[in-house]
C-alpha cells in the first residue's frame, strides 16, 4: 500500500451508500481493491453479475464509481433472510476477519430492521437489501476495511434527506425507519435537498 492509514475521514456530502463508501476508499487507495473482486464472489456474487471499479467526472470534478450489475435477463436473488445470510457468510471463503466484519455489518441492519418491525433478529427478512450487489456491497466494505485498517474513522454530518421512498412495505418517509435507527448518535443535516441521501 502506498499509504497506511491511522484515520480515515468521510465527508459524505452528497449522502453515502454501500456502493459510494466503496468508491470513495477505492478513489484513495486504488490498491486496496486487489483481491475485491474475488472476496464478492466467495460470498456468492454470481458470474453473470459484472463488477466494475470506473473513473467517472461530473463536468467538475472527478471520482470513482463502483459498479455491480446483475444480467440482461434470468436475474438470480440471494434469500433475503438475515439468519441465512449470516450462515452463507460464516461459510463464504473469506478470512475471518472479513467474514466477522460482514456479519457484523449485516447484524447493525438486522438489529435495526427488527426493532422497527417488531420481531427477533433472527426472523428478519431484508427486502430492499435482498440482490446480489448489496452483498456484495457490505462484503467490500468489510474487505476495504480489514485491509485498509485505521486505527479510526470519523465523518461529516450526513444529508437527512426528505420526501417518502418506495419500499416492499409501501411508501416511507425519508430517511426510512431503519436508516432513521443507524443513524441515531451521529450528526445529520437538513441541507434541503430532498430524496434518499443515507441507505442502510
Amino acid at each position: 500500500m502506498s499509504q497506511d492509514p491511522r484515520h480515515i475521514h468521510l465527508d459524505p456530502l452528497g449522502g453515502i451508500s454501500g456502493d459510494m463508501f466503496l468508491a470513495a476508499l477505492l478513489d484513495a487507495w486504488p490498491e486496496a481493491g486487489d483481491g475485491l473482486e474475488t472476496a464478492m464472489r466467495s460470498a456468492g456474487l454470481p458470474d453473470d453479475w459484472t463488477f466494475s471499479v470506473e473513473a467517472t467526472a461530473d463536468g467538475v470534478l472527478t471520482g470513482t464509481r463502483v459498479a455491480i450489475r446483475p444480467p440482461e435477463a434470468g436475474k438470480s436473488r440471494p434469500t433475503g433472510a438475515f439468519r441465512e445470510l449470516r450462515e452463507r457468510l460464516a461459510r463464504a471463503a473469506l478470512t475471518d476477519a472479513v467474514k466477522e466484519g460482514a456479519i457484523a455489518i449485516l447484524t447493525q441492519l438486522a438489529t435495526a430492521e427488527a426493532a422497527v418491525h417488531g420481531v427477533a433478529i433472527d426472523a428478519v427478512h431484508f427486502h430492499e437489501l435482498a440482490d446480489w450487489d448489496s452483498i456484495a456491497d457490505v462484503v467490500g466494505a468489510a474487505y476495504l476495511i480489514d485491509r485498509l485498517a485505521p486505527e479510526s474513522w470519523s465523518t461529516g454530518p450526513l444529508p437527512f434527506g426528505a420526501g417518502r421512498v418506495q419500499t416492499a412495505h409501501g411508501p416511507l418517509p425519508v430517511p426510512a425507519p431503519a436508516t432513521a435507527k443507524l443513524l441515531a448518535g451521529f450528526e445529520v443535516v437538513a441541507d434541503g435537498i430532498g430524496g434518499e441521501r443515507v441507505t442502510p
